[in-house]
Parts: structure tokens; C-alpha cells; sequence
């Protein structure tokens, strides 16, 4: 009897197998990253683009019959799915990468190494560490298919699966998974029983010694890694918890921006989302405010703002909210919020600030909606607010330099209320002197926040939201206005009108914010946004018949060093009107882009195409099974010998006796005589099997699994002398299995 296979060499369904076995344990290995990563999106793109892999070198091997061809197609594939998740903007037809392309896979690889070293543990896998991954699992894959398919040393997959797996014991022993290592050690087992050759042993445990020693040993001697907080000196939403003492000047310097929440709204302006605010100097840092949450402080009915009274007018806004990337135990709201529904976990307001906060959730993955008032002051009642001197809120910093309280005094020398004094330094920092930077800050020497900026700030001119709403909020203590800073997001960038005529915001990492909060009496606390570029400024309507515009007083007293205020103040982007051009509302983006219709279209015919060759596939498979068993084992080798010759064009009628058919298949065979060989000596037995069973000879003649060997053998000749188009059309429509659906043949048809 011939040989399935030539010596040393891997059987087709084996390199299947082997091909399934190499994803399914790279798969495994690549999710031990979940203990230095947050959530699981992450996986899902790795894990398509190894599927992407392993599948095209799979496919393209079955049918060229070259090692090597599989190795290339594996790399041209990963090239072109990177493109496809990473570069599609700048891409030819969206998956032909360009120069442009590859510039940009250089700028998320060099995101994704400012991310690693600055994020703490665990880290969110921003679109450059997501990058980064994708391109790993992809070099990875490929190295394993090689090794394994292309060069018959599948024992050497594990170097690569190594790799993969001690990620986490690089960072810190602590972090190595154990579940993961024990499974991912079972399926490389699989993978090396699985050869089609023989592995000398010592291959294998040198790989196995190899792994033991790089997960348990080397992880020993790496020096340790501080895990929570924050790495840099940055809020970082993206680098796991928001630190409220607003050094955000490395966030915001951050170049790969990460979505992290949306919300779609009432209101006719964005909302500014407030997490928490920073009331009190320990020292001479901000501290945020963290009053013991109560129980009995439920979401469901949060308290009355301090100092609102019933004289303000105020009106009701609904905000619906989607956090995505954004983690943190306090909640992004609009201030101030009455209500929230549908969160998850345990959340509490906190009392004089109603921020809200979870000591046991984060507000990653949150979906809720928000109940809050739009508060609507006039100048009038701002202006006739009392003093409130006495708050302690108002109480000057120890230590504070002179030079903030005289600079403070000069500006608003000519304002008469706390209320114009506020306006006056508003519109001092926003009137042109200033401007905006997160670079100067750092070049200089004061990129922090606390006392210690407020001067080099104001002789510098230039900073960020920390440093601007830092120095209002100290500048109006000094002149008896309680005061603090809020931390939280802008209101982000308007895509669309939603539903029942609700506009739809999208907020990235780069919204991080900081604005100060000054209260008066009456009214209680009122955003003020001094930030140069940055947001919109409040705009506060005159009470009606008192004859003053809703513009607030820019008054600027003589001799402070600044240009004329703008004639009007900067005002919140309205929702364009229908028909208007939105070209503004889709800005590129960097994040991994969601599979849109032409995409979902395009896989649904892929999933089309293939149904015909998985259902023929399924047929033959069966039928080897059974012919395996003894069950009719001639009968069912010939009938699918005769199908498979149909579906390759070959003319296999079934009127040809098996003498007639043998001696047609065998002709065709000789036609590549040098290759064929062996699928010629195994036809010449099988058509001998079958015709012996016609002729009645005993059943006990008859071995199923060397009939099921010499059936694959043939098969396998026939499709090697056959052109790669016309096995494509065979696989991809089966005329056997168009005669099915047709209901021609059924009565022959054996399954």
C-alpha cells in the first residue's frame, strides 16, 4: 500500500490542525496581558488579527502546496489587516498602505511607548498599545506558522509562545498568571503530539525548560513596578484613575487622545462634566474635597445646591452618558445634578459638593442618564450678592506669595462687587495677554499646580487650564470671594442631532479640564472659565426692563498689563441647523475605527462564499469517517471519488463503470506523471477494492482506514494536477453540491 504522505513531510488535515492549535494557543497566551490591562477590547483586535494570520497561511498553503508560499501570504496578510484596523484613512482602497501609512504606525508606536512609561498598573490599552499588540500578535503568529508548518519543527513554537506569556512576569512576578501558563503549556503539548514527523524529545523540553526558567526566575530579577496611582505627574483619565490635584499638563501634552465618554443631551449648549473639585491647600498643593460618603446620599435624589435660593431662575436638562475609556471612582455630571438612573455598582453624593463618588465601582463601561438644572443667574442678583468673606472657602493660602494679592487688586481696582471683581479677572486672563500652552509650563520650570506655579505663571503668560483656573481661584480669595476648582471634562466635540432632537458629544482624553468656581451668596456656586481658547464662558442674562445686556462688565483699570478685551465674550457652539454644513463635526481620529456597513457587508459575503465549501467539506469528512468504520467502505471512497472528480471538471459521469472512470482519472494523472505517482498506485488499488466488492468478494477483504488512505491520496493527486483557478471555483462551488440543491443525483448521493 502507498503512503499517505511522503516521510517528513505534515498531512493536509494535520497542517489544519496544526494551523487551529497555533491561534487557539496564541489566543490563550496573549489574554494573560489582562493583568497589566484593563478591560478586554484589546483582545478581540489581537485576536483578529492572528485569526487573519493563521488563516491565509493556511489557506494559501492548501491550495499552492509550498511551505513558504504560506509564511508570505501570512505576512502580506498582517501588513494588510494592521492597515485595515490602524491606517485606514490614509490607505489605498482602505487596505493598501502607502507612506503615509507606515508614518503613522511609527507615530502609535511612539505613543504607545510614552503610554507604557507613563501609565501605572493596571494600564488602558490606549490606540497606540492596542497598535502595538496588534503588530506583536502578528510577528508572533507569523514566526509560529513558519516554524511550525513551513520548517516541521512545531516543538519551537514555544520560544515565540514564551515570549507572549512572561509579559506579565517582566513587569512584576507578582502579575504572572498561573491559569494561563497551565493552559497555554496544554495546548503547546497538543501542538508538538501533533507533528507529522517525529521531534527528537530534547527539542521540546529544552523549549519546555526554557519557559519554566523565564516565567519563574527572570521576573525575580527585574526590579519591581508601583502599581495605582499615577506613573507621571498627569490626571490621566487613560492612565487608570484621575488624580484630582490637577498636574494635567503630561495628559495633556498626551498625542494619542483616547475616547472617553459621549453623551447626548437637552441642554442647548455642551455641558461642562464635572468629577470633583479641589477646595482646600495642604501645604501648598490642592486637595480635593472627600467628605465620608453616606448611605442615605442615594443617586436617586441628590441635595439642593448650596446657596441656590428660589430667586434664581432654573430650568431641567437631561444628559445621557456612555463612558468608554475614562476610569475613576468619582462620576463625570453636569453640575448641579438632581437625579441619576441607571448606574451600576455603589454610588454616593457627597454633602457641599454633591460631586459623586464610588469607594467600590469605577465609572468605566458606565451607562446612565442625568437629571440636572440649568441654573440661570441674572447680573442683577449677581451683582447684589453679599459678601462672603467669612466662608472659608475664602480663607488666603499660608504662604502665598504678595505679588498674587497686589496683581489681583490692580486688576479689579474699578470693579464695585464681587461679582464684577470676578468678570474683571475672567476677562484679564482671557483678554489676549495670555495664552494658551502646555509646553511653556514645562520648558519653564512651574508644570505642577499648587502656590508655587501662580507666580512664574503670571510673569510667563502662558500656560494651561491648571495654572489659569489655579490662579482666578486664589486671586479672588484674596479678595474675599470663596472659591475652588473643579476637575472634570469640556463638553467635547458636537457630531450630530440624536433622537427626539437631543445633541450627540463626543469626549476625548484631550478634554481633561480645569475651571475655577466662585460662590455668591444667593445664588451658590458659578462656573467661570478664564483659559484663553479653552471652553465657552457663562453667559449671565439681564433681568428683564433693567436695561443692561446680558454681556458681562469688562472693565480693566488702568495700567494692567493687558490688551483690550474682545468686544464680546466667547459664546458655547450651538447645534447646527438642519441642512447646515457639519464638516466640523468628524475630525480624524486615532482610535481603532468600528467596522462600518461596507465592512459588515463585505464579511457577509465572504461568510457567503464559504457556506458551499464548509457544507462539502462536511460531506467528505463524513464520509471518510464512515468508510473508517467498514461502513460500505468501496462504495462510499468511489462515490466520493467520483464527486470530488466532477467538482474539479473532469467529466466524472455516473454512468462510467468504475473500469471506465479508473482508467479516465488515471489518464489525467499521467499528464504530471512526476508528481502524481503515488495518487496513481493508490487509484489502481482502490479501483481494484471497489471492483472486487461488486463482484461479491467477502467483506472481510476490505481494511476502512487503508481505503480512507488511498482515497486521500488520489484526491490529493487530482487537485496537484489540476490549475489553481479551477480548484478555486471547486471549492468555492462544488457542482456536486449545486446537483444537491438542484435535487439532481439525490438518489445516488451518499452521505
Amino acid at each position: 500500500m502507498t503512503a499517505v504522505t511522503a516521510p517528513g513531510t505534515i498531512a493536509a488535515g494535520s497542517k489544519i490542525r496544526m494551523s487551529a492549535l497555533l491561534l487557539l494557543s496564541l489566543a490563550i497566551a496573549i489574554s494573560g496581558l489582562r493583568s497589566v490591562l484593563v478591560d478586554s477590547i484589546w483582545w478581540f483586535g489581537a485576536f483578529g488579527t492572528m485569526f487573519v494570520v493563521f488563516t491565509a497561511a493556511a489557506v494559501v498553503r492548501h491550495y499552492l502546496r509550498r511551505g513558504w508560499a504560506g509564511t508570505v501570504a501570512a505576512t502580506v496578510s498582517a501588513l494588510v489587516v494592521l492597515t485595515l484596523f490602524f491606517g485606514i484613512d490614509s490607505a489605498i482602497l482602505g487596505f493598501i498602505p502607502t507612506a503615509t501609512t507606515f508614518s503613522h504606525f511609527g507615530d502609535l508606536l511612539t505613543a504607545a511607548n510614552d503610554s507604557i512609561a507613563r501609565q501605572s498598573l493596571p494600564a488602558t490599552a490606549t490606540v497606540g498599545i492596542q497598535f502595538l499588540i496588534s503588530l506583536s500578535v502578528a510577528g508572533i503568529a507569523i514566526v509560529m506558522d513558519a516554524v511550525a508548518i513551513w520548517w516541521r519543527r512545531p516543538a519551537l513554537a514555544g520560544i515565540p509562545l514564551l515570549v507572549v506569556v512572561v509579559v506579565p512576569s517582566f513587569v512584576m512576578a507578582s502579575l504572572t498568571d498561573g491559569f494561563t501558563f497551565v493552559l497555554t503549556a496544554i495546548v503547546y503539548l497538543l501542538i508538538v503530539l501533533n507533528r507529522g514527523r517525529r521531534i527528537q524529545p530534547s527539542v521540546a523540553v529544552s523549549a519546555g525548560v526554557v519557559a519554566v526558567i523565564g516565567a519563574l526566575i527572570v521576573p525575580a530579577l527585574l526590579p519591581p513596578v508601583a502599581l495605582g496611582g499615577s506613573t507621571g505627574s498627569g490626571i490621566g483619565v487613560l492612565a487608570q484613575a484621575i488624580n484630582p490635584i490637577i498636574n494635567l499638563g503630561a495628559d495633556l501634552r498626551e498625542s494619542d487622545a483616547t475616547a472617553a465618554l459621549s453623551y447626548t443631551t437637552t441642554a442647548s449648549t455642551g455641558e461642562y462634566l464635572r468629577l470633583t473639585t479641589l477646595d482646600t491647600f495642604v501645604g501648598r498643593q490642592w486637595e480635593p474635597a472627600t467628605p465620608k460618603l453616606k448611605p442615605t446620599n442615594s443617586v436617586k435624589n441628590i441635595g439642593t445646591p448650596p446657596g441656590l435660593t428660589a430667586n434664581v431662575k432654573v430650568g431641567s436638562v437631561s444628559t445621557s452618558v456612555q463612558v468608554a475609556a475614562a476610569t475613576d471612582s468619582w462620576l463625570p455630571i453636569p453640575y448641579p445634578s438632581q437625579s441619576i438612573s441607571g448606574l451600576t455598582g455603589k454610588w454616593e453624593w457627597e454633602d457641599s459638593t454633591l460631586s459623586v463618588r464610588s469607594d467600590t465601582t469605577s465609572m468605566a463601561g458606565q451607562r446612565y442618564t442625568v437629571s440636572s438644572l440649568d441654573v440661570e443667574p441674572t447680573v442683577q442678583q449677581l451683582e447684589a450678592a453679599g459678601s462672603s468673606s467669612s466662608n472659608p472657602l475664602a480663607k488666603v493660602p499660608a504662604g502665598l506669595d504678595p505679588i498674587v494679592a497686589a496683581t489681583a487688586k490692580k486688576i479689579t481696582a474699578s470693579a464695585k462687587t464681587d461679582f464684577d471683581k470676578a468678570v474683571a479677572l475672567q476677562t484679564w486672563f482671557r483678554g489676549g495677554t495670555f495664552t494658551y500652552s502646555t509646553k511653556t509650563p514645562a520648558k519653564e520650570g512651574f508644570d505642577g499646580s499648587g502656590l508655587d506655579v501662580i507666580v512664574p505663571f503670571l510673569k510667563a503668560k502662558s500656560g494651561y487650564c491648571v495654572h489659569f483656573a489655579t490662579t482666578m481661584a486664589v486671586m479672588a480669595r484674596t479678595l474675599g470671594i470663596p472659591s475652588r476648582v473643579a476637575v472634570g471634562f469640556l463638553p467635547g466635540k458636537l457630531t450630530h442631532q440624536g433622537k427626539n432632537n437631543t445633541a450627540v458629544w463626543e469626549v476625548s482624553s484631550s478634554n481633561l479640564h480645569a475651571w475655577p468656581e466662585l460662590y455668591f451668596k444667593g445664588v451658590g456656586w458659578v462656573r467661570f472659565e478664564p483659559t484663553p481658547s479653552k471652553g465657552f464662558e457663562p453667559d449671565f442674562p439681564s433681568a428683564p426692563g433693567a436695561g443692561v445686556t446680558g454681556t458681562v462688565p469688562t472693565a480693566v483699570p488702568t495700567g494692567a498689563a493687558t490688551a483690550a478685551p474682545t468686544a464680546a465674550p466667547v459664546t458655547a457652539p450651538k447645534l447646527p441647523s438642519q441642512g447646515a454644513n457639519t464638516a466640523h463635526a468628524a475630525a480624524p481620529s486615532t482610535r481603532l475605527p468600528a467596522p462600518g456597513y461596507g465592512t459588515l457587508g463585505v464579511l457577509a459575503v465572504l461568510l457567503i462564499l464559504a457556506t458551499p465549501a464548509v457544507i462539502r467539506i462536511s460531506i467528505r469528512r463524513r464520509r471518510l469517517g464512515r468508510i473508517r468504520l467498514g461502513d460500505d467502505p468501496a462504495g462510499r471512497a468511489w462515490q466520493e471519488l467520483r464527486d470530488s472528480a466532477r467538482d474539479l471538471g473532469l467529466g466524472a459521469r455516473e454512468s462510467l463503470t468504475p473500469h471506465e472512470l479508473g482508467a479516465g482519472l488515471a489518464a489525467y494523472l499521467a499528464l504530471d506523471s512526476s508528481r502524481t505517482a503515488e495518487a496513481t498506485t493508490a487509484l489502481a488499488e482502490l479501483q481494484r477494492l471497489v471492483e472486487d466488492e461488486v463482484y461479491g468478494v467477502p467483506a472481510y477483504r476490505y481494511n476502512g482506514e487503508q481505503m480512507a488512505m488511498e482515497l486521500q491520496t488520489v484526491l490529493q493527486g487530482l487537485r496537484r494536477t489540476t490549475g489553481l483557478p479551477t480548484r478555486i471555483a471547486a471549492t468555492i462551488v462544488p457542482p456536486t453540491l449545486v446537483d444537491r440543491v438542484l435535487g439532481r443525483g439525490m438518489a445516488r448521493a451518499q452521505a
